[in-house]
């Protein structure tokens, strides 16, 4: 492939692969074969692993933002909602719609020069843990937090530690250059779990990762 048709081909493809996980969770919704906060959790999953999977890929960062601001803004006019109308049920569902967009194009911004190490940290943190941290929170937490958290229980947020630290040692594991596992998953882990229990629910989308990129350019 010509390298100039290479980053469009990935917006493309992601632009395609994002539409087709919201249809295919449109498809599952309909026929009621999974609960709608299960659905919501897995489609933020599954849109996550694929930011994070084709991340790494783009060479340039005029084009690795268009993903983002092109899903941010169809969010934010409310097209999605209107497409599939039970993912978005509450304010702060409707606002986790726009601003997980928000919060993969700002840790572009910020963390793209140099090693791209501390955007796959936060970007895994936010695929994976925070869906993980709501899941234990809402099915096992018994002890909520008082004060703060927003309805956050000390399990989830214990969830949210282990899977974001996983996901921190996983990618410095496979860096070169001295980044050391365990330090980045406690770190990242300890960022990433302060940042998604102080934050309201859907504006922990954009402190998330930028919380954990932070903590891993800090150790790195």
């Amino acid at each position: 492939m010509s390298a100039k048709l290479h980053d469009p081909a990935l917006v493309l493809l992601s632009l395609l692969a994002v539409g087709a996980l919201v249809f295919g969770a449109r498809a599952f919704g309909g026929a009621g074969r999974i609960s709608t906060p299960s659905l919501r959790k897995s489609l933020h999953a599954a849109v996550g692993a694929w930011t994070l999977l084709v991340t790494p890929h783009f060479h340039h960062l005029a084009w690795a933002v268009v993903p983002p601001v092109l899903f941010g803004a169809v969010n934010a006019s409310g097209k999605a909602r209107t497409l599939m109308p039970t993912m978005a049920g509450t304010p702060h569902e409707t606002r986790g719609l726009w601003t997980f967009p928000l919060g993969v194009l700002l840790t572009y911004l910020f963390f793209w020069e140099g090693d791209r190490s501390a955007i796959l940290a936060g970007l895994a943190a936010l695929a994976f843990a925070d869906p993980v941290a709501a899941i234990i929170g809402s099915r096992f937490g018994q002890r909520v937090f008082s004060g703060f958290g927003h309805g956050r229980t000390l399990e989830g947020s214990a969830a949210f530690f282990v899977v974001a630290g996983l996901g921190a040692g996983i990618v410095a594991s496979g860096t070169q250059g001295g980044a050391f596992p365990w330090r980045m998953g406690v770190g990242c882990g300890l960022a990433g779990s302060a940042a998604e229990s102080l934050t309201p629910s859907g504006w922990d989308n954009v402190t998330i990762p930028l919380a954990v990129a932070t903590a891993y350019r800090l150790l790195g």
